[in-house]
């Protein structure tokens, strides 16, 4: 599945050229299809067995390809930050137990949240090693781009 900085990229290309009229992937369960109308991109989502759906697209703030950096909060802890606009999960589905809680070791890859943005799930990783100290958010919490999620400790590192 894509993620949401990949559509955006693909969008933001498609919008910028002016030889491509319509762009079609097409990976496992989802087919993407983008066609310019009046200058602007309108994509169509399509997975297998759903209907087709068209959404406008807005102007997006400008995501980077790797998660945001930590912003360091004191020399002993680092906060993640959220890297989109989107919602929190603290684990990968309902009823099942969240990818870190306060205590847990973490490594730079370690997956600490998901967040979802227009309907994408997208895997957010620490980015920093050390001890989830404490937990920001609530599960199913709105988030903004650039919002503390966890505050982890580096004295263990």
């Amino acid at each position: 599945m894509l993620k949401a900085h990949e559509l955006r990229e693909i969008i933001k290309l498609v919008e910028e050229s002016s030889s491509i009229g319509k762009f079609e992937f097409e990976h496992e369960s989802t087919r993407l299809v983008i066609t310019k109308k009046e200058g602007a991109a309108q994509p169509i989502l399509k997975s297998e067995g759903s209907a087709e759906t068209t959404k406008e697209v807005k102007e997006v703030p400008e995501v980077p390809v790797q998660a945001t950096p930590p912003a360091a909060t004191t020399e002993n802890t680092q906060t993640i930050v959220s890297p989109m606009v989107g919602t929190f999960y603290s684990a990968p589905e309902p009823g099942a137990a969240p990818f870190v809680q306060v205590g847990q070791q973490v490594q730079e890859d370690t997956i600490v949240c998901v967040l979802e943005a227009m309907k994408l799930f997208n895997e957010i990783e620490a980015g920093v090693k050390g001890t989830i100290v404490e937990v920001l958010v609530k599960d199913g919490q709105m988030v903004e781009y650039g919002q503390p999620l966890f505050k982890v400790g580096m004295k263990d590192v």
